[in-house]
């Protein structure tokens, strides 16, 4: 029997439920992005019901009021509520009025606040001050919620809002990360319950706060300007979508009937800065410093109030940022036997240090002892090793690696400012409006000066860099009657930046003597990047910088909401248009040209720099400066919120998802690669559409279904399932690439060496010129020519899909604790494999198994012969014949699964007695599908997550200390007395997270395969496996000492070497020639990682209004070293030397803005 799939179910029960109780009347207001709704019951002190009673909830700030009746049920819901704290008041004939106090609501809130009333009209009012009861009763989704006072009092470095989201339950830091320079607001790179990058949703004030191609933050809002933050992880409603990693809200402050405001500053230096034990062990020759002249300064301000006394409110507020980036690198330079015998030009070059046998790459003859006589050196190759500097300290591996330790400064300065304005138009319409304009301007110098190198700027980068960001939100709701409402809003963005290189209007190459590459066209100006793929030396040239880039992205949206309550049902349906538009001239591979260096031409990556051996040449060639896209996109969704009973409620909803191919802004800006036919469809020429002729998937159809059900007064049990569409994508898998960045607007050429003869092609002397722009013939078919990457999807937009579910108990401890536990799974289906986007369709094959030395070198020499779509086609073209395919094809289909499963488990207690905490735990699993081989043999290519930490707890919490006046102790304290003992404060968060998988490798991975990892890399992939005999899978591993000569740590301590096919060191085994090792991927764990932070805050009144505060940040506080991975190919090699080593903090800790090392913070506010 075939059963029905989860999706069929989801749609056909939630389509019933809509319309069924949409034909009754068509909405209790759930699922609101601006605001928050009260709901709750009316009874008598029996426990009857009691209709028609009147429930007034006022705004204690701002004085307004909204007046409803309980229905037949007793039952009441007010809805349109800004996040605030409010007063609840319900009234009856014959009855006391009952009130509570106190009640905060948030944005996408819906506290319960039950009533009962005492008979006797005359009696006096009851009233309740304690909170809404902390049950969430009526929610089935999985979420974490932060109000303004964890905003504002929790340790954060930089301040930055969506630093927040790595409280969550099941949120992990990504390991991918967005360069800086394209993301100088900071956006946070999160991966929640096994997503991937760039699948989260983030609203702000009700509109959509992601830029249309990467899907990062742009506005990222003041912690000052947030009223309240709220993460959703799992089963949002369907009014939420387009997003399936995760959903965030975010409310900005509005201004009250009393004026309120503060002004601030922080600030921190290398003075209360730890020393990086790996990169700052000795004094920088220049400075005498370990630590780099540091400071980062961070001021501000904010005010609102009354613009008309419960009717017209303001709030704005203004954060500079000043920052002087110290950096300290460790880089491999030549050794100085290399720099003594090898960059004179004469006599012969001795390359015994790198352990490698060097050959010829042109007839493969060995070179005895590494010596390479110098007339094989090429004069290029010198010129670029002369430009490195000489090493200054030991390193390891015969003075190769980690040679060379410098340290330099970078800047980060930013500007943002916001304003909103709200009004309360009549008793029955609100609107509002807010401006969000911020400017970041940033610099980083290279680590060898004009021979470039990874950057001394933010995150590494070099260059220099410009971000400007703009958003605008409007909107009103309008009450057309008790039960039916309106809610409208209107929401702009505006994401742009412009980045140029270090050494902009140079010929460094031409001065080297390498042609071809800096021409007379300024966009090829400034260092070409040379990359050493197996680290003897560092890249060099330009590094750390996409430039130049221009970038420029709008996004419009429209979106209408109707609430009508009917009964005990909520009905809320809608729409959400929106219009992407994008211009993006980058350089994803250097202009000037990429060239990468590897050990399979000559046996050393340096070698193969001296020899002039390139191994792959790879440049964007760029023939419009104007072309663009841009996309609709489109959501429907109804869902209903039916109370059944006080005890049981029942959520289910439908969203229909529609997004339309990009199209290009004019013909002939952008084309679309067709690998049936070998031919680019040029976009609005030869009567093929603007959008190429792709087509339109109308199918993304996608249920909720939710219930909660209180099964006694301090015990809820939920549950849901849900299915979600990622309209975003990453990279261009949606938007944004596949139309623009292709022939006949952008050439990437892409050639690696290998051809029939097996003998080597690219030298510094034959690096081709830069090709001519492409004629577009009248029927718009461009053959696609060898040596020229593209990115290839389906003719129809296919989005990814995700099914989510959830199951959880919560029990209500005290009156204001609870503990969560639950399950939390989700199926991802037609996502791209990988952690980042897209794979190889063009991979070769694995070389034909064979135990003959000849035949294996002559199998690896055929690398381009064993492409699937080699030699596929043959076209005519502007007078002459095309072949194609020789070169790597990065397609975007969604081909891949994933698939991830949790226990959850939450204790919060809200604020009470001064304190309030949350504390969480996250067992999980995530599995995906890596991209290197996944177009040839998936199977091989599955295992845990790259980003997949088993075991994380995470705590928070915020404490006034009780001693002072109004305080548990002390409480009678003289007026001295209490300036001393009174207003502490006490904040901190704890992470402790279980070690990153990683997968092993061995030392002549490249003479048994030729599995390519970075698309121009042959042999470097983590395909490059071992056999794992018994006990393989459970290799010791365990973090030793730090060894202070080499300023390494060692992890595991690698076996003896296999040196033949088959033979077997430990427990391991070489595999035979062509295969992949059978130990499978991600096998490995790391070591795990462990941060503190914590703040002391002094609180002391001026005057009666005016308040002061000091504060005290000590980041990562016991200074735990947060230690990366094996941080190489070679250092998580099995069999070589230097196997183990861990050379290196946490990349993606500082990518995620996190201490590495201790910090402390100093900080002090007035506030009114």
């Amino acid at each position: 029997m075939k059963y029905p799939s989860l999706r069929a179910t989801l749609c056909a029960s939630s389509l019933a439920f809509v319309f069924i109780f949409t034909f009754l009347s068509l909405p209790q207001a759930h699922a609101q992005a601006v605001f928050g709704t009260i709901v709750g019951t009316v009874t008598d002190s029996t426990g009857a019901v009691i209709p028609n009673a009147t429930v007034t909830v006022t705004d204690v700030a701002k004085g307004i009021t909204q007046t409803v009746q309980t229905n037949a049920s007793g039952n009441y819901s007010v809805s349109r509520l800004i996040p605030d704290t409010y007063e609840v008041k319900a009234t009856s004939q014959s009855f006391a009025p009952a009130e509570a106090k106190n009640v905060v609501v948030t944005a996408d809130s819906s506290p319960q606040v039950n009533l009962t009333l005492q008979a006797g009209g005359g009696a006096q009012t009851v009233t309740v001050t304690t909170a809404a009861p902390p049950l969430n009763t009526d929610r089935p989704e999985v979420a974490q919620s932060l109000d303004q006072r964890q905003v504002q009092n929790l340790p954060n470095l930089n301040r930055n809002l969506t630093q927040f989201t790595l409280l969550t339950p099941g949120a992990q830091r990504s390991s991918f990360s967005i360069a800086p320079t394209e993301n100088p607001q900071g956006t946070i790179g999160t991966e929640i319950n096994g997503s991937n990058y760039g699948t989260q949703g983030f609203e702000l004030d009700g509109t959509d706060n992601r830029e249309p191609v990467l899907g990062i933050v742009v506005i990222n809002p003041t912690l000052d300007s947030v009223s309240d933050m709220k993460i959703i992880s799992q089963d949002y409603p369907a009014e939420f979508g387009g997003a399936v990693g995760g959903f965030i809200v975010a409310q900005t402050r509005s201004g009250s009937n009393a004026f309120h405001g503060d002004a601030f500053e922080y600030r921190r230096s290398d003075a209360q800065q730890a020393r990086d034990p790996f990169t700052q062990f000795q004094p920088d020759a220049v400075t005498g410093r370990y630590i780099p002249s540091s400071l980062y300064n961070q001021f501000g301000g904010s005010l609102g109030g009354p613009i008309l006394k419960d009717r017209a409110f303001f709030f704005m507020d203004y954060q500079g940022q000043r920052q002087r980036i110290g950096t300290s690198l460790q880089q491999n330079v030549p050794s100085l036997t290399v720099r003594n015998t090898c960059l004179s030009g004469t006599g012969t070059c001795d390359l015994s240090q790198y352990a490698s046998t060097i050959y010829d790459p042109t007839t493969k003859t060995t070179y005895a002892a590494n010596a390479v006589p110098a007339s094989a050196l090429t004069p290029q190759g010198i010129n670029l090793l002369k430009g490195l500097p000489v090493p200054n300290t030991t390193g390891t591996n015969n003075g190769t690696v980690n040679n060379y330790v410098t340290s330099g400064n970078g800047t980060d300065n930013g500007d943002q400012a916001d304003l909103r304005l709200d009004a309360q138009v009549t008793q029955r319409m609100h609107a509002f409006g807010r401006y969000d304009y911020s400017l970041f301007r940033l610099f980083g110098a290279p680590v060898f000066g004009a021979a470039g190198g990874t950057g001394f700027g933010l995150g590494n980068t070099t260059g220099n860099d410009e971000g400007q960001n703009q958003s605008v939100a409007a909107g009103f709701d309008y009450a057309i009657n008790p039960n039916l409402l309106t809610d409208f809003r209107f929401g702009f963005l505006d994401y742009h930046i412009s980045e140029n290189k270090f050494d902009v209007g140079t010929t460094p190459a031409l001065a080297a003597g390498i042609p071809n590459l800096n021409t007379s066209r300024a966009d090829t100006s400034g260092s070409p990047t040379y990359n050493v793929e197996d680290g003897s030396i560092s890249n060099f040239g330009n590094q750390g910088c996409n430039c130049p880039l221009l970038e420029s992205e709008q996004v419009f949206q429209i979106a209408n909401n109707w609430t009508k309550n009917v009964g005990n049902h909520s009905i809320r349906f809608g729409a959400d248009l929106r219009y992407a538009m994008n211009l993006r001239n980058a350089s994803d591979y250097n202009r000037a040209g990429q060239l990468s260096f590897g050990n399979g031409s000559t046996g050393s990556g340096i070698a193969s720099v001296l020899l002039g051996a390139v191994d792959t040449f790879q440049r964007f060639d760029v023939y419009s400066q104007t072309a663009a896209d841009r996309q609709k996109r489109g959501a429907l969704y109804a869902q209903d919120t039916w109370r059944i009973t006080p005890k049981l409620t029942l959520e289910y909803g439908l969203r229909w998802d529609l997004v339309f191919p990009e199209t290009v802004n004019s013909p002939g800006q952008g084309g679309f690669t067709d690998l049936n036919t070998g031919l680019v469809r040029v976009a609005g020429v030869g009567g093929i559409g603007t959008n190429a002729n792709a087509n339109l998937d109308m199918t993304d159809l996608g249920g909720r279904l939710g219930l909660s059900y209180q099964l006694t007064d301090k015990t809820v049990l939920r549950a849901a399932a849900a299915q979600m569409y990622d309209d975003d994508g990453f990279f261009g898998t949606i938007f944004g690439s596949v139309l623009v960045h292709n022939i006949p607007v952008y050439n990437t050429e892409d050639v690696t060496s290998g051809n029939a003869t097996g003998q080597y092609s690219y030298t510094y002397n034959s690096l081709p010129g830069r090709p001519a722009a492409y004629v577009i013939p009248a029927n718009g078919l461009i053959p696609l020519p060898n040596g020229v990457n593209t990115e290839v999807r389906p003719n129809t937009l296919i989005l990814p899909r995700v099914d989510q579910y959830n199951v959880s108990l919560q029990q209500q401890i005290t009156n204001d604790t609870t503990f969560t536990l639950a399950y939390v799974g989700n199926l991802a289906e037609r996502i791209y494999p990988g952690e980042t986007y897209g794979f190889n369709v063009n991979e070769p094959f694995l070389p034909a198994p064979t135990t003959n030395p000849g035949q294996q070198a002559f199998e690896l020499s055929q690398r381009n012969q064993r492409r699937p779509y080699y030699n596929r086609f043959t076209h005519l073209y502007n007078g002459g014949v095309v072949q194609c395919c020789n070169q790597d094809i990065t397609s975007t289909a969604p081909a891949a699964r994933a698939n991830y499963n949790a226990l959850q488990a939450t204790l919060e207690k809200r604020f009470s007695s001064g304190l309030q905490f949350t504390a969480n735990y996250t067992w999980s699993k995530a599995m995906n599908y890596n991209g290197t081989y996944f177009a040839h043999n998936p199977r091989v290519e599955y295992g845990p997550n790259d980003t997949n930490r088993t075991n994380v707890f995470v705590m928070n919490a915020v404490y006034d200390l009780p001693f002072g006046k109004g305080k548990m102790l002390m409480s009678n304290a003289n007026r001295w007395v209490n300036y001393a003992i009174g207003g502490w404060q006490l904040a901190g968060d704890t992470t402790w997270e279980s070690g990153l998988p990683f997968t092993p490798t061995y030392a002549e991975c490249g003479s048994d395969q030729d599995i390519d990892s970075n698309f121009g890399s042959p042999g470097t992939s983590s395909d490059c496996r071992p056999n794992a005999l018994v006990g393989g899978k459970t290799f010791a591993m365990g973090t030793g000492s730090f060894d202070a000569a080499s300023h390494s740590i060692r992890y595991f301590s690698p076996v003896g070497a296999l040196t033949t096919q088959g033979a077997v060191s430990g427990p391991f085994q070489r595999p035979q020639f062509g295969s992949i090792g059978n130990i499978g991927r991600n096998v490995f764990r790391g070591p795990s990682d462990y941060f503190a932070d914590a703040s002391l805050f002094k609180n002391f009144a001026i005057t009666e209004r005016l308040q002061g505060q000091f504060q005290f940040q000590a980041f990562n506080v016991f200074n735990h070293t947060p230690l990366g991975l094996p941080n190489s190919t070679n250092s998580r090699c099995v069999d070589c030397s230097n196997g183990g080593l861990i050379t290196g903090v946490d990349g993606a800790v500082q990518g995620a803005g996190m201490p590495y090392m201790r910090q402390l913070q100093f900080g002090a506010k007035l506030s009114f």
